[in-house]
């Protein structure tokens, strides 16, 4: 029964890790294209700027990637499309987000590996601090304990 049990907190963080990663790689679709070129542009580095989106810069070329990014949401274009255009047209650092295959997959799902890992392990380590509880007291133990008690 004992073996069965270690075998049931593993398919638990198999089950937990599985959701995770689906959850981190599942990809929702916005509601309309005007939330769908939001969160386009939200992911979109400015070239000229360090670190800021082109959604928020106030610099002439993001004002120009928005404007694209619209134009290609307008014609019908997918998500992966634009970004592909965009880094064709600005290089590969205009991407904000990592890509969710190949290498850059790893970005995505060593974090989740780890949090698996980690409450493994944390698992493991309080059932050994649990088990340790089962000792039985020494026939010394418990006459030590009676001594303590018989002086107050």
């Amino acid at each position: 029964m004992r073996g069965y049990h270690r075998y049931s907190w593993f398919l638990i963080l198999l089950v937990v890790a599985t959701a995770l990663v689906g959850a981190v790689l599942a990809d929702d679709p916005p509601a309309t294209e005007a939330q769908r070129a939001y969160e386009i542009k939200e992911t979109m580095l400015c070239p000229v700027c360090d670190g800021q989106n082109v959604l928020e810069s106030n610099a002439p070329v993001a004002a120009a990637i928005r404007s694209q990014i619209d134009d290609l949401v307008d014609q019908g274009h997918t998500n992966d499309e634009i970004r592909a255009w965009m880094a064709r047209q600005y290089g590969s650092d205009i991407n904000a987000n990592p890509p969710r295959s190949g290498l850059g997959a790893l970005v995505w799902i060593l974090p989740v590996l780890a949090g698996v890992v980690g409450s493994g392990l944390l698992v493991l380590t309080f059932r050994k601090w649990r088990s340790g509880r089962r000792i039985e007291p020494s026939a010394e133990d418990i006459e030590v304990v009676r001594a303590l008690r018989e002086k107050k």
